[in-house]
């Protein structure tokens, strides 16, 4: 198959990654992730070297530290308890069981305000936690979609050298 081909066939394989950077049940840089191993096994990495993949899993890791991590740092910045994570990730993995895939959002949000209400029975402070907490979830949905787009433009640039 003509490289040119090849490489194309692999870049519009990746778009659903930068749709799944701001869906939260999909796993967009490391499902983008494996179609660049992919290529670079068929590839034989002569176009994308260890160098490159090397680059593009440090993409694929700081993208799931994000993607953990954003909701959680935006509700103990909103003056979220120590242990209302535990709250927000369980409202998140509920939410996406009853309504996927963006269920995880406002089950972020309600878990986040219930652990709050339990733990200081405070609705204004956690109101205010929930609402950070939704805030660093959009902004790493933000953050994720730049590093999604960074990985494709960085995949094409290393495999057409």
């Amino acid at each position: 198959m003509n490289y040119i081909i090849y490489l194309i066939i692999t870049s519009v394989l990746m778009l659903p990654g930068i749709v799944g950077a701001v869906l939260p049940v999909l796993p967009g840089v490391p499902y983008m992730f494996l179609i660049a191993l992919i290529f670079g096994f068929v590839d034989h990495f002569h176009h994308l070297g260890w160098l490159g993949l090397l680059i593009l899993g440090i993409i694929t890791i700081v993208s799931l530290i994000i993607d953990y991590a954003s909701g959680i740092l935006g509700a103990r910045y909103g003056g979220a308890s120590k242990w209302t994570w535990l709250w927000g990730l369980g409202g998140l993995i509920l939410g996406l069981i009853i309504l996927p895939p963006f269920g995880g959002i406002p089950g972020l949000f309600i878990g986040i305000f219930v652990g709050e209400i339990l733990v200081h029975k405070d609705q204004k402070r956690a109101t205010r936690a929930a609402t950070h907490g939704f805030l660093g979830t959009l902004a790493g949905m933000l953050i994720n979609l730049f590093l999604s787009i960074l990985f494709l433009v960085l995949f094409v640039i290393m495999a057409v050298k």
